[in-house]
Order: C-alpha cells, then structure tokens, then sequence
C-alpha cells in the first residue's frame, strides 16, 4: 500500500437518498447535536485537536494521527484543512485523507460519500483514481456474506470494471484485478448453491439459467469449475448435448488445481467413453 502521506511519491490507487422535507429550527438543531456529539466522540477517543494556523502544518499534524490511527483526530484536521484554506493546492490531499481516515475507522458508507467527492470535485488530482479504486473497496466491505444479499457485491464489482477500463496504466491495477477475481469468486460460490438446490428439486431448466451465468460472468475459481461440472452432469441424465457436456468436462479436467470436482468429472468422461 503506498505511503498516503507523500504527495509526489505516489502511486496510483476511484445510499440512497431520502428526500425530507425540515422545519429550519429543526435542521439547526440537529446540526448543533451534530457537531456536539462529534466533539464528544473525539474528546472520548483522546481529545480535540488544536488547529495550527500553518496550512501544511495542519496536514502534518493530521497526518501524524492518522499513522497512529487516532482517525477522529485526523478528520478533524483534515476536515479544518478544507474549511479554511478551500482552494488550497493541497485539497485534494485532504479531502482524500478524510476518506482515508473513515476508512481506516471502517466507516465504509461515510469514507464512500468523501471519496466520491474526491472523484467529482478534483477530477484533476493525482488521488483520482485511488478514489475510484477504494470506494469500490467500500462497497466490498459492506457486502454481507455469500448466501445474503449481493447488492453491494455487485456495485463493487461494476466500480472494479469501471476502474481496469479507465486506469489503465494505474500500479494499483494488479490488486484491483485481484479484487474481482474475489467478488468472482464470491458471486460464483452463491449461484452455484441456487443452482445446486434446482438440481435437487430437479428444476433444471432454472439450475442451468443459474449455472450458465456462473460459467459466463465469474471465471476461474472452484466454484466455476463445479458449474461446468453440475452442467455437463445435467446434459448427461437429460440425454442433451453430449458434445457440450464432454466439452465442459474436459474443462473441468484442464482447471490447474487438484480439486475433487475432478475426480467426478473423470468419472463422468470414462461413463461417456471419453476418459
């Protein structure tokens, strides 16, 4: 992970609303409960920082708490940073390092909204594409597990997409490939239980719609390779397409890891005459 706090040695890293209508009494109100219970929270967790009155002085006294992880420190002065010098060269920085610090606190929701703001507000910064790269991250960090619901998965993994089409000579790529790859895996592994219970319930029109998704959209992975199993598995006892299903199950045999899947499919071949 690259050092957050060098501006020049960087490398390369990009809710629905509710519209509600409030009396101004009422949103004044809430704003002082607002700051007051911020101020609490820092004051619990070590203080409120005094602000220096030298903008890069700020920075770096921001940056110091948040290398010792005091995050509500950091927001706080990186957050003063952007109030008082808002044109400042340097913010962009700050407003990244907000985000940097909710994340580093796994606020994921709140550190999403401040690196979108990054994104739309310094489109010209060189923390661009870290914007990109980490509000992805968030949603990925929100996703509940596999046999949840997948929407935060899914935006993820559209963000991700979006991110190895535009940055493209970006040296966080690699890790940004690396997290599809997991989201692929993730996708995979809870279509292939769907499928797997219209199998059981000899549904299989519906288990093939579930497998063939997982064999187009979420590759490489074992629960991939038990896709094409499970499908060859289904033309077999319905008499279907043998051709196809000698097809996925040498596929299945080529996969470069020993998985017991191929055992089965081994099996299956020298019942077809094929092994």
């Amino acid at each position: 992970m690259r050092d957050c706090f060098s501006r020049r040695g960087k490398r390369f890293r990009m809710n629905s609303n509710r519209t509600q209508v409030e009396s101004p009494g009422r949103i004044h109100v809430a704003r002082i409960l607002c700051v007051v219970f911020a101020a609490l929270l820092v004051g619990c967790a070590g203080g409120v920082p005094s602000i220096p009155n030298d903008p890069e002085e700020i920075l770096s006294k921001g940056d110091q708490y948040h290398k010792r992880k005091k995050y509500l420190q950091s927001q706080a002065l990186y957050k003063a940073f952007l109030t008082r010098y808002p044109g400042h060269d340097r913010s962009d920085y700050a407003q990244f390092m907000v985000a940097e610090s909710y994340y580093g606190d796994e606020e994921y929701a709140l550190a999403a909204v401040e690196y979108q703001i990054l994104v739309t507000n310094y489109g010209y910064s060189e923390y661009v594409d870290d914007g990109y790269f980490k509000q992805a991250l968030c949603n990925y960090k929100q996703a509940p597990k596999p046999h949840l619901d997948q929407t935060k998965t899914y935006e993820a993994l559209s963000q991700l997409q979006q991110f190895v089409q535009v940055f493209t000579r970006s040296p966080i790529l690699p890790e940004a490939q690396k997290y599809i790859q997991k989201i692929h895996e993730r996708l995979a592994k809870k279509e292939l239980s769907n499928a797997t219970f219209y199998y059981d319930s000899k549904r299989y029109p519906s288990a093939l719609i579930y497998l063939n998704k997982i064999i187009d959209d979420y590759p490489d992975n074992s629960h991939w390779v038990g896709a094409m199993y499970l499908k060859a598995k289904i033309l077999t006892e319905r008499g279907e397409n043998e051709d196809e299903a000698i097809e996925l199950l040498r596929r299945v045999m080529e996969y470069p890891e020993d998985l017991d899947v191929k055992k089965r499919a081994d099996l299956l071949l020298q019942q077809l005459g094929r092994g």
